[in-house]
C-alpha cells in the first residue's frame, strides 16, 4: 500500500510539473486576463534593473504575465519606447494597457524573431493608469531592455 501511495504522489507531481505553464498558454491572448491588476507568473533566475532612462530584464525561465512599469498620468502623453527583445525558446510579448484597459502589443518575440538592435515604438498614454507588461509562455533566456522618452 505504501508503495502504491508513493507512486501515486510521484505521478501527481509529474503531472502538475508538466502542466505548470498551461495557464500561460491559455491566457496569452486573453485581454481579460492581461488587463487584470494582479500578475500571475512562474519564473526562474530573474533580474530586473532600473538603468539610466529605462529598465533591463533577464530571466532564465518565464511563464505568465508580469507588470514591468506603471504610471498614473493626469494628461495624455506620447512616449517613445526603445525596445531590445530576445529569447531562446517560447513566445512572449510586451503590451501597453491604457487607463480604459485597451491592450496594444508593442513587440512580440520568438526565437526566430528577436529584435536586431532596438525597435522604437510611440505609445499614446491616456490620463489615468498606464501599464506595460510582459506576457509569455515556455520562455527561456529572456533578454529585454526598454528605454523611455516622454514628450508632451
Amino acid at each position: 500500500m505504501k508503495k502504491n501511495c508513493v507512486l501515486l504522489i510521484i505521478a501527481v507531481c509529474l503531472f502538475f510539473t508538466g502542466c505548470s505553464n498551461e495557464f500561460a498558454k491559455n491566457e496569452y491572448d486573453s485581454v481579460e486576463k492581461i488587463v487584470e491588476n494582479g500578475d500571475r507568473y512562474a519564473k526562474e533566475s530573474s533580474v530586473f534593473n532600473h538603468i539610466d532612462g529605462g529598465y533591463s530584464l533577464v530571466v532564465s525561465k518565464f511563464d505568465g504575465r508580469q507588470t514591468l512599469w506603471t504610471d498614473t498620468l493626469e494628461e495624455s502623453q506620447s512616449v517613445e519606447i526603445e525596445l531590445s527583445f530576445a529569447l531562446t525558446e517560447g513566445q512572449a510579448k510586451i503590451v501597453h494597457i491604457d487607463a480604459e484597459d485597451n491592450v496594444t502589443t508593442l513587440i512580440e518575440c520568438t526565437p526566430e524573431t528577436p529584435t536586431d538592435g532596438y525597435v522604437t515604438k510611440t505609445v499614446s498614454m491616456t490620463p489615468g493608469e498606464n501599464r506595460i507588461k510582459i506576457v509569455g509562455y515556455d520562455c527561456k533566456n529572456i533578454d529585454l531592455k526598454m528605454f523611455f522618452e516622454i514628450s508632451q
